[in-house]
Parts: C-alpha cells; sequence; structure tokens
C-alpha cells in the first residue's frame, strides 16, 4: 500500500530488466557507462561476442522521480563510434512489472527489443567522431 498520495504501488519480486549486448563481432570491444536517476554509476567493457551486462530493479515512481536509466556507448580507436546519454529505461506513469529492455551493439549501430519473443530492430546509426 502506498504511504502517500505522491506514491505509486509497486508489487514485491516485480524486477524489471536491463540488458546490454556485445554483438559487434571480430573481436571489438564494447565499452559501457551507465547511471541511473540517483547517480549510481555502472561501467566496464563486453569483450565477447555476445557477451551481456544486465541488472535488474523495480520501478520508483514519484513526484519529480521516476526510474530512468542512460548508457554512454562506444567501441574504437579513441571511442570513434559512440552514442552518448542513450536513455535505456524510463519508468511509466504507473509501475510495471518484469519489463526487458535489450539493446545490443551491432557494426551497423544500435538494436532494441522490450520483448522476449520478437527478435531485435534496428534504432540508432553510430555517431562517428
Amino acid at each position: 500500500m502506498c504511504s502517500r498520495l505522491s506514491e505509486a504501488w509497486v508489487p514485491e519480486n516485480c524486477p524489471n530488466r536491463i540488458m546490454i549486448t556485445n554483438q559487434l563481432g571480430g573481436g571489438k570491444v564494447l565499452g559501457y557507462k551507465c547511471s541511473n536517476w540517483l547517480r549510481r554509476e555502472w561501467h566496464g567493457s563486453l569483450r565477447t561476442f555476445n557477451q551481456n551486462k544486465s541488472w535488474e530493479f523495480t520501478d520508483v515512481i514519484k513526484i519529480g522521480k521516476r526510474t530512468r536509466y542512460e548508457c554512454d556507448l562506444w567501441f574504437g580507436a579513441r571511442k570513434e563510434f559512440h552514442f552518448d546519454e542513450l536513455e535505456i529505461y524510463r519508468a511509466a506513469s504507473n509501475p510495471r512489472c518484469n519489463q526487458i529492455r535489450q539493446w545490443a551493439a551491432r557494426p551497423d549501430g544500435i538494436w532494441f527489443r522490450k520483448d522476449h519473443d520478437k527478435p531485435l530492430g534496428h534504432v540508432l546509426p553510430w555517431k562517428k567522431r
């Protein structure tokens, strides 16, 4: 139950999941630096084909605050191919359960899906420095 009107009810044991996947191939390393609305950060690199970084969380929805994640993604010499501040998850106005957001880096850009039963779709070409 909500303790105040400004807080939304979220069922227990109802995680959402974000996944970043390296599908660059050819031994290319995908670098990432991600953060959430609480300024918590994750960073590292995915060195092998189909290697994943994933994490689970529960939506937080309060007046003026919602669960939000963004990432910088890159590969190549001196981060030649990149995305900065890519919003990879944003909570809706009502809490959601068991959501998945998979972002896959491929040579032609970023691919995405939010349904495990559907294939990844191309959403963005890489930016080049």
